[in-house]
Order: structure tokens, then C-alpha cells, then sequence
């Protein structure tokens, strides 16, 4: 379980590089492009393993994605990598911050649901 847990989070700081590589100039054209097939992949409904098969079907989204987010941030120029992990490094830390909003913006929407559902019903 550990093992996986260190892959999500190589795999959750390497996404946020290429998300900040990919509006760089620099960042070839050919990487860009193979980055948003990778992640129109991701939302497309038309899989390698479709998700109706319980475990493979998500399984082939789990790998595939992944494996070519790294095998991309590796092909990154090597001043546009560094540029885009150091900028990464700057927005990794406002995270918790960020997740606290998003949260705080969840449960206001939330609580706005609740009381106009009550003052429709009631």
C-alpha cells in the first residue's frame, strides 16, 4: 500500500510539472500535443480495456496515463523541466491551502442546497 501511495504522489507532482510545462514556450509542440491525447484518454469513453469489465477497466486508465505523464515530463527540454518543477515546487506548498477553500466552497454550496430544499418543502 505504501508503494502506491509514493507513486500517487510522484505521479500528482509530476501531472502539476507538465500542467506548468505545458504553458511554456518552449515545451515542444509534439509534447504538448501528447499530453492533452494522454488526458483526453482519461475522460474519453472509448478505452484499450473497456471500464464494463470490473478491475481492467480502470486499471488500463491507471497505467496507461500515468506511464505517459512520466515517460513525457523526462522528454521535457531541460530548462523548461527545470523551470516547471521549480514552479511546482512554488504551488505544492499553497495546496492545503487550496484543498481548505475548495472545502470551505464545497460546504457553503452545500448548506445553500440544504436550506432552499428546507424552504421548499417546509
Amino acid at each position: 500500500m505504501r508503494r502506491i501511495l509514493t507513486f500517487l504522489k510522484i505521479f500528482r507532482y509530476d501531472l502539476l510539472v507538465m500542467l506548468v510545462a505545458l504553458r511554456h514556450r518552449d515545451t515542444p509542440k509534439q509534447i504538448k500535443g501528447l499530453l492533452i491525447v494522454a488526458i483526453l484518454y482519461l475522460v474519453s469513453p472509448i478505452d484499450l480495456i473497456p471500464d464494463t469489465i470490473p478491475v481492467l477497466g480502470i486499471m488500463d486508465d491507471a497505467v496507461i496515463v500515468p506511464a505517459a505523464v512520466c515517460g513525457l515530463t523526462r522528454l521535457l527540454p531541460g530548462h523548461v523541466r527545470y523551470y516547471a518543477e521549480h514552479r511546482a515546487d512554488q504551488i505544492i506548498r499553497y495546496v492545503p491551502v487550496m484543498m481548505l477553500i475548495a472545502s470551505l466552497v464545497v460546504l457553503a454550496w452545500l448548506g445553500l442546497l440544504a436550506y432552499g430544499l428546507f424552504k421548499l418543502f417546509f
